[in-house]
């Protein structure tokens, strides 16, 4: 899998990851996502129109961006964890954009989908920051 970065400023600057290939390792990922959130990124939009399957690994990579990004916010994780179990939370700095047909069904499968906003759009994306 290949991982491109762009930038684009919504109410706030948002880093886009634009993922090229099947999503089945962890590693890419969690390293392009540590060193935006090192180098002062706040909101990541994950571009999955070219990422024709995700496995579990692929899963737990995007878990851990989610994970990241609230820790760096200092987000209430008691609150948050309320908030996904009532179906009343959608994560505020990390989104999803254009999952491929198999790539929603892991996501909804899973129950990524109950958390974290998925668009067809990037650009209503980028403004929903």
């Amino acid at each position: 899998m290949d991982i491109s970065v762009s930038q684009a400023n919504g109410r706030i600057p948002v880093t886009i990851f634009h993922l090229h290939g099947d999503l089945v390792e962890e590693e890419p990922l969690r390293s392009q996502a540590n060193q935006a959130v090192a180098d002062g990124s706040q909101a990541i939009l994950l571009d999955l129109k070219n990422v024709p399957y995700i496995s579990s690994a692929g899963l737990r990579a995007i878990q851990y961006v989610f994970e990241l990004l609230h820790d760096s916010n200092n987000t209430d994780k008691d609150e948050m964890m309320r908030g996904i179990a009532a179906g009343t939370f959608n994560a505020p700095n990390f989104k999803l954009l254009n999952p491929s047909k198999n790539g929603a069904k892991a996501l909804s499968v899973s129950g990524y989908d109950m958390f974290l906003e998925i668009f067809k759009n990037q650009d209503e994306a980028v403004r929903s920051f």
